[in-house]
């Protein structure tokens, strides 16, 4: 998690709280945060057998919301986990800013 905790720190100029909040989100699912940390390496969604929730993979959310970045990408990959109804809502509305 200090690899997360260290991109939101440096990179996205989070403080410290929030990395923290966010990262414990991330890494929720041994699943979504190897494939995250694989993305933070390689800073695209290129990936031979790429995880899939609920039918999506984290390059289809991204696609479909380019506003989002790697971070959003795989916090909405929980979302989908979590709360699919509300999750495959949010794509049909075409990720309405809440």
């Amino acid at each position: 998690m200090d690899d997360i905790i260290d991109y939101l720190t440096q990179e996205k100029n989070k403080t410290p709280v929030v990395a923290q909040m966010v990262a414990e989100k991330l890494c929720r699912y041994e699943d979504i945060k190897n494939e995250f940390l694989k993305w933070l390496e390689a800073r695209n969604f290129d990936f031979d057998n790429p995880l899939t929730i609920s039918g999506y993979t984290a390059k289809d959310i991204a696609k479909m919301a380019p506003f989002m970045d790697g971070t959003g990408v795989y916090n909405f990959m929980v979302t989908l986990r979590e709360k699919p109804d509300s999750a495959k809502q949010y794509i049909e509305e075409g990720f309405p800013i809440l």
